[in-house]
């Protein structure tokens, strides 16, 4: 069996236009088996490495659904106006690996992990780059190599081990792979490679991954790897247990004190230090996040890259309230909104929780309903406004809005995270380390600075959930350290451990099984080997 792959030819590189690379259309077709020899031949065989990020807002077959909103709905702080978007699955433990919000993700990041292996097979022979080409496009596909396995491993876990390209289907069937050695043989080695051997370069992305981009998820992986499910899997040398089919967790101190956690949180000590002294992130503002004219500036560290008229940002109309009539959007689902719980957590002082900032609870009817564009009736709860694209919204129906992977704030908060846990460790850490970082996102939301004695669990995981509000970050903090935000009035009133956590909207507590996603049905029905996660259905036929 010939690998295929649709081959994206593209001029714009040479011109160092992102829009221009995303924006071809596919003119052809390759396989493992094809001689490419030219210059743009090359970039385009790199190029097709990045043909998946786009689904990172995908629509589902729920309606309102959303690959984006389906990881918010698994916090517990998530609402949704419409149940057939599917929360209430969520809510009452009946998810399972027949819906696309499992078995989407799992085919996407595959897909891309099937692009990068593709690329890396070729891409040493094509003739028409140079050396120091070959070295950088090399350094980004394995840099999205290894960011497609990050997202897959802390969704499911343990997952099938792929970096060659597979020639026979027979290849395509085998069982999953210890999360350790993904971490260990994979994803690591691909993020250093990219950081300390690469000619990528060390500047601001504008679409394409850069050096900076690699050392920003090279600071997180390191810092997850700091923490669960790593470290339980890492106290053993046995990979072979089966942690995520028996479910054998059962750790919960955090931060976790081995030497193995204190030597990864001193890589992303490094990495994190080096993004936060880049000055070109430092001007950055809330409305950045809403406005396409400032798509890969100001923050802006890595995004998912969009356009208006080709691959939109899909997201954007489910953050509307339903059937409202405030936009020209085809549809409004209202189906992708922070719950109640969640927005009345947030200090009525913080500036972010201001109206039109990252929360909305008003807005016109658009003109395409009523010429004089009245005003609509006030919204049951705040609504996302951090994503509001106002042209999208108004004019033109579809978003070119990027969405934000990494960003400057997220590195700060990353900053006093690292140093905090250091020093709760019994590393010697100044003061001042730990609390600039968060102190900084305080002082732009206009709230009081912290002292030492305030920085704690609570407060760092607090911030990170105000400032990263609907950036699918809270289900992966909440996993790697076990620990839940409980809702408030003004501020979380606390923070628990996972398993046992019940939202507020939830009928039952989180669990074991809950610290991972259930493994794709379609992988279940199509690789006889591939076994399902520990209280997930549908199970592969003879598994207890």
């Amino acid at each position: 069996m010939k690998y295929i792959l649709y081959l994206v030819l593209i001029l714009g590189l040479f011109f160092g236009s992102c829009k221009k690379f995303l924006e071809e259309v596919p003119t052809g077709s390759l396989t493992d088996q094809a001689t490419i020899s030219s210059n743009p031949g090359g970039y385009a065989l790199a190029t097709g490495a990045y043909r998946t990020l786009p689904n990172w807002t995908a629509g589902a077959v729920q309606w309102g659904g959303s690959i984006h909103g389906s990881l918010e709905y698994a916090t517990g702080k998530a609402y949704s106006q419409y149940q057939g978007s599917e929360l209430y699955k969520f809510e009452t433990n009946v998810e399972s690996g027949d819906s696309e919000y499992f078995w989407g993700p799992w085919n996407y990041w595959y897909r891309g992990i099937r692009d990068c292996n593709l690329a890396l097979k070729l891409l040493p022979g094509v003739a028409g780059l140079s050396d120091t080409e070959k070295s950088t496009l090399i350094g980004e596909v394995r840099t999205l190599r290894a960011f497609y396995y990050f997202i897959l491993v802390r969704q499911f876990g343990d997952v099938v081990y792929n970096t060659s390209v597979l020639t026979d289907i027979s290849l395509a069937s085998r069982p999953r792979t210890s999360l350790k050695t993904i971490y260990d043989k994979i994803i690591v080695p691909d993020l250093e490679f990219a950081v300390n051997e690469s000619q990528l370069q060390d500047v601001r992305s504008t679409g394409r991954v850069t050096k900076h981009v690699a050392r920003a998820i090279l600071a997180d992986v390191y810092m997850t790897m700091a923490g669960y499910p790593y470290q339980e899997v890492n106290a053993t040398a046995d990979t072979t247990t089966a942690w995520c089919v028996n479910g054998l967790w059962t750790q919960t101190a955090y931060p976790v004190n081995t030497q193995s956690a204190k030597d990864l949180l001193a890589k992303a000590k490094v990495q994190v230090d080096y993004l936060a002294g880049q000055t070109m992130y430092q001007t950055w503002n809330y409305s950045d996040l809403r406005d396409p004219a400032q798509n890969n500036k100001n923050g802006a560290i890595f995004s998912i890259q969009y356009w208006t008229g080709g691959s939109t940002n899909g997201m954007t109309q489910n953050t509307i309230p339903l059937s409202s009539h405030t936009t020209v959007y085809t549809t409004e689902t209202g189906t992708t909104i922070p719950s109640l719980g969640y927005s009345s957590s947030y200090n009525p002082i913080d500036a972010r929780i201001q109206e039109k900032v990252y929360f909305y609870s008003n807005d016109n009817i658009a003109s395409k309903y009523d010429v004089n564009e009245p005003p609509a009736p006030k919204f049951p709860l705040p609504f996302l406004y951090k994503f509001y694209d106002q042209n999208a919204a108004k004019v033109l129906g579809s978003s070119g809005l990027n969405f934000p992977v990494y960003r400057y704030a997220e590195i700060l908060l990353m900053q006093t995270e690292v140093n905090w846990t250091q020093r709760q460790l019994g590393v010697a850490v100044p003061d001042a380390d730990i609390t600039a970082g968060i102190n900084a996102i305080r002082q732009k939301a206009g709230l009081p600075t912290y002292t030492i004695n305030d920085v704690t669990l609570l407060t760092i995981m607090s911030e990170r959930a105000y400032e990263l509000v609907f950036e699918n970050k809270m289900l992966y903090d909440m996993r790697r350290t076990r620990r839940a935000l409980i809702d408030g009035s003004g501020s979380f009133l606390g923070i628990e451990n996972l398993v046992g956590h019940q939202p507020k909207t939830y009928n039952y507590r989180f669990g074991i099984q809950h610290l991972l996603n259930p493994v794709s049905s379609t992988e279940i029905d199509n690789n006889k080997l591939c076994l399902q996660n520990y209280g997930w259905m549908p199970k592969q036929k003879g598994q207890n």
